[in-house]
């Protein structure tokens, strides 16, 4: 359960530091992105977080009249599609009988799309629930059972890519279900390392993934003494406060020694917040919204096929590089006995496809392997 807001722990009342009106329902100058009215007396105020700049609204939570709940502003320094929603999950209320399960059916195959059907038992619990749920081939995930009679959707990122409008999603599942957004991770690729975890190391020396307050929680993981390009990763803020920036270099992730592709990712938990549904069509006006000051440089559009792409390539790259390694001198022999490559490939030839180059959007590992790209990637 969330935890609203106390109003002590303000420097200021909300409703005076939110400026001329707020007395009398907020500033609307934001436009869709205002929450709706709560049912306490619609009343909102704005808030800025001292610590990352960061912008809310502040509604009543209704448990009190010191009692609220934060839902982010999106930045306008941000490009709506300048980012990428990477994960997603939702709970709503569920009160299961026997024709509940279906009717969850029908609604993911309208909203998400007949990849994430069938829903196959998974026979065991998920995060809490007692019953889980395959959604197809998608790597999305279905539970229930408990939790205060919820049910849960999680979307990672392979997943997320298969979903080509989200307004399906909201329309059903937050109009009709009355889901709440219990995680999203939006994410920004810079793709030629412009802008890599050294340039976070030098946006946080300068003090701007704070306004004025104290800086983030910082940790680091890979060899930050003596980078050896397996990759390193920078985490800014803690999950338990419901806001973490991960910064890590995804390209020697995947395997590629010293490549230069920097993932920028921000992951939010509803915890004291309520993720609006408008995260998943302005996603990169959220991104930026996050840490206003240190994230304005994120203001190009995101390629979703070209991540898939690039993600591929560099498998594919560094599958066929220890493919040579391990089974070149035995090509070679190979060779010679039978005479000829196609006589050698009928022989090692199978079907199927290796699981780093797996991908629920394709049923074929080649579709998004781009071999001119090779030598960029």
């Amino acid at each position: 359960m969330d935890t609203p807001y106390q109003k002590s722990q303000f420097d200021t009342c909300p409703a005076e530091s939110a400026g001329p009106g707020a007395e009398h329902g907020g500033d609307d100058s934001a436009g869709n992105s205002a929450p709706p009215y709560s049912n306490t007396g619609g009343k909102k105020w704005e808030y800025e977080d001292p610590e990352s700049g960061e912008r809310f609204f502040l509604i009543p939570s209704g448990y009190s009249s010191t009692e609220f709940k934060c839902v982010p502003i999106p930045s306008k320094d941000g490009v709506p599609m300048g980012a990428i929603t990477d994960y997603l999950s939702f709970s709503f209320p569920f009160d299961f009988i026997d024709s509940s399960l279906s009717s969850v059916s029908d609604d993911i195959e309208t909203a998400l799309g007949k990849k994430f059907l069938p829903l196959m038992n998974c026979e065991r619990g998920l995060n809490g629930y007692k019953y889980s749920f395959d959604l197809g081939g998608s790597t999305a995930r279905f539970a229930y059972g408990g939790q205060r009679d919820t049910a849960w959707i999680t979307l990672p990122g392979k997943a997320c890519a298969l979903v080509d409008n989200w307004k399906p999603v909201i329309d059903l599942f937050s109009e009709k279900r009355r889901a709440r957004i219990t995680r999203w991770d939006g994410a920004v690729d810079s793709y030629d390392g412009a802008f890599s975890i050294d340039t976070a190391l030098d946006i946080l020396k300068q003090g701007l993934f704070n306004a004025g307050g104290r800086a983030p929680v910082l940790n680091q993981r890979g060899n930050w003494i003596e980078p050896d390009g397996r990759g390193r990763t920078l985490y800014l803020g803690k999950r338990e406060n419901g806001k973490v920036l991960r910064i890590y270099e995804k390209g020697m992730q995947l395997g590629h020694q010293w490549h230069p592709w920097v993932r920028w990712e921000l992951e939010v938990h509803n915890t004291d917040r309520v993720i609006p549904w408008e995260v998943l069509v302005k996603p990169g006006e959220y991104f930026v919204g996050g840490y206003p000051k240190a994230l304005r440089w994120a203001n190009f559009p995101a390629s979703r096929i070209k991540t898939i792409q690039k993600a591929q390539t560099i498998s594919y790259i560094e599958l066929t590089k220890h493919a040579s390694t391990a089974y070149g001198p035995l090509l070679n022999v190979m060779l010679a006995v039978e005479g000829n490559a196609q006589a050698v490939v009928d022989l090692l030839v199978r079907s199927g496809t290796p699981k780093r180059l797996q991908h629920p959007i394709t049923d074929n590992g080649g579709d998004y392997i781009d071999p001119s790209s090779k030598e960029s990637c």
